[in-house]
């Protein structure tokens, strides 16, 4: 994994730490144990891609169903391109479970849909 990735999500996770709610939805989450999922998306054409931290179980992203997904942290401009989802998300999915000690990786989804890598 690219080393500089990893720290540039490790200063994106001490930033979700101290922002006053994001914190404490995250801490809660791991506490409980919650399958926490990474949407990479866009917010339309000429924008960059930002990613937000949800909680949902793996049969409601099997099922298309993200809009049920409950969003703990939104994080703005962290891609250029639909390419960088899985190396990024790849990067920031390790570094939450080093920091909040998750027993599953999070799940991927690419503007809403299940990723497959490429």
């Amino acid at each position: 994994m690219d080393p500089e990735l990893i720290r540039y999500f490790d200063i994106v996770c001490d930033r979700i730490a101290a922002h006053p709610s994001y914190s404490v939805k995250l801490e809660k989450a791991a506490g409980l144990d919650e399958q926490l999922v990474l949407n990479y998306h866009t917010h339309g054409p000429e924008q960059d891609y930002c990613a937000s931290v949800c909680v949902g179980s793996n049969t409601l992203v099997e099922h298309g169903l993200h809009a049920t997904l409950e969003e703990l942290a939104h994080i703005r401009g962290i891609g250029a391109t639909a390419e960088e989802c899985g190396p990024r998300m790849a990067a920031f999915a390790a570094c939450l479970v080093d920091r909040y000690v998750l027993k599953r990786a999070p799940l991927v989804l690419l503007d809403g849909r299940v990723f497959v890598g490429r």
